[in-house]
């Protein structure tokens, strides 16, 4: 299969401990027909006086600073205005990617032409080098088009993905409000087929200052709901069979925090447990299926 170009989108900030090694690991990938845009977020630890030095060395990086900090959905989304490459990939700053990760995603994507994203599994790691291997062992890893799997939980991160041009092209600008891997993914479920690679082809590492897990607000998780899904919603392609159990989901956390505990949403969640929670592998599904719904059924949640 002959080679495309490959944008990788590389966003920094405060990352001086950590760059060294994600882009090495990028630069050393061997599908190399890759153009990397790198945008600093107005780093204060050196980090763009660092890429500074390092882009001379290497034709393909194109970089880039914002003035002022903008915060990592927005740099994702303004850098990946920069890229001309038909396929697009996302770095964070201090992951460790495996060699082929792009060279495998790249046949992964072109199975089909309906296929607007590729995802493979990410492996955490501590500095110290601690692995942890057994999150991805419970997770039912994502193929198909169903976008119901995806109102309340996103399993593919932005740092697992290769995305094809036009589902970029109709995702961008990312919302300032929820993910942006979020928003991708539901989108490539609306214009086409998503596609798994089940192997660790990215090192995720855990570190006191990750940028997206600090990200994350600390609400009720029908909160979190009732803010997400109505972003999901607005996406003009969705398919009306799965805007309607969307919308239906909705009504249900809206009811929240009036009640304590919704019997009807619990029955519905356990109606299309495997939907809802097809992500989830256990040994005994429906047992996890009750806890599940039984727990997302609550105002304390």
């Amino acid at each position: 299969m002959s080679q495309e170009l490959i944008s990788v989108v590389l966003c920094t900030y405060n990352g001086i401990r950590f760059i060294e090694d994600q882009l090495t690991s990028i630069q050393q990938q061997t599908y190399d027909k890759l153009e990397i845009i790198i945008v600093d977020d107005a780093s204060t630890d050196g980090t763009f006086e660092w890429l500074e030095n390092k882009t001379p060395e290497d034709d393909r990086i194109r970089l880039y600073k914002n003035n002022v900090n903008q915060g990592f959905n927005f740099n994702f989304s303004k850098a990946c205005t920069y890229t001309s490459g038909n396929f697009i990939s996302i770095a964070d700053q201090d992951d460790i990617w495996e060699l082929n990760k792009l060279e495998i995603l790249f046949e992964a994507i072109n199975k089909g032409e309906d296929v607007m994203l590729a995802h493979c599994i990410s492996a955490r790691f501590e500095e110290q080098g601690k692995l942890h291997l057994q999150s991805h062992k419970i997770i039912n890893h994502f193929s198909g088009n169903d976008g119901r799997q995806f109102f309340l939980a996103n399993i593919i991160s932005g740092h697992n993905m290769l995305i094809k041009r036009n589902l970029l092209d109709v995702a961008v600008p990312f919302p300032n409000d929820g993910y942006y891997d979020w928003w991708l993914v539901m989108h490539a479920c609306c214009l086409g087929q998503i596609k798994a690679v089940e192997k660790i082809l990215v090192w995720h590492r855990v570190h006191d200052s990750n940028a997206t897990g600090a990200a994350k607000p600390e609400v009720r998780f029908y909160k979190f709901t009732q803010i997400n899904m109505p972003l999901l919603l607005s996406i003009k392609k969705m398919p009306d069979k799965y805007r309607r159990f969307g919308q239906k989901l909705l009504a249900l956390y809206n009811e929240f925090p009036e009640k304590k505990f919704s019997y009807e949403l619990f029955f519905f969640l356990l109606q299309n447990a495997r939907i809802i929670f097809a992500h989830k592998k256990r040994t005994f599904p429906w047992l996890s299926y009750v806890k599940h719904s039984y727990r997302y059924s609550k105002a304390s949640f």
